[in-house]
């Protein structure tokens, strides 16, 4: 017979999973594309028809950062902001994934896509300056 405490863990998602369903309760979304552009997912409220474009933003990025000396073959993260929402564009093993995080409630416009430190887990993606 199963304890309070499994039954609800089994009701919550968990993982990357609960954070999305938080995310896109709010508005958020995600998205992920191949090398060539064409989204193979996408969950919440991110537009889908522009995957290209953000595929080509990340490929971008990643010649003005080469241009360093630096071989830590680091990958570099775009932040898109606007008044509405954050959009966080980054190449992970040849794939590129955007999140979308909406603006917060109630600021003061320079909190636009407020991601606390982790909460992606990615251990630091955060937009604030």
């Amino acid at each position: 017979m199963p304890n309070n405490k499994q039954q609800q863990n089994s009701s919550a998602p968990q993982g990357m999973d609960g954070i999305l369903a938080e995310r896109m309760a709010t508005g958020g979304g995600a998205l992920c594309n191949d090398q060539n552009g064409l989204c193979l997912g996408v969950r919440g409220n991110i537009d889908a028809s522009k995957s290209g474009v953000y595929t080509s933003i990340a490929k971008l990025a990643m010649l003005l950062d080469n241009g360093s000396q630096d071989d830590s073959n680091e990958v570099p993260l775009v932040s898109i902001q606007t008044d509405q929402a954050a959009l966080l564009v980054k190449e992970y093993g040849g794939r590129t994934v955007v999140f979308r995080v909406p603006a917060s409630e109630g600021g003061n416009g320079d909190q636009v896509g407020e991601i606390e430190n982790g909460d992606l887990g990615d251990g630091g993606i955060t937009t604030d300056e």
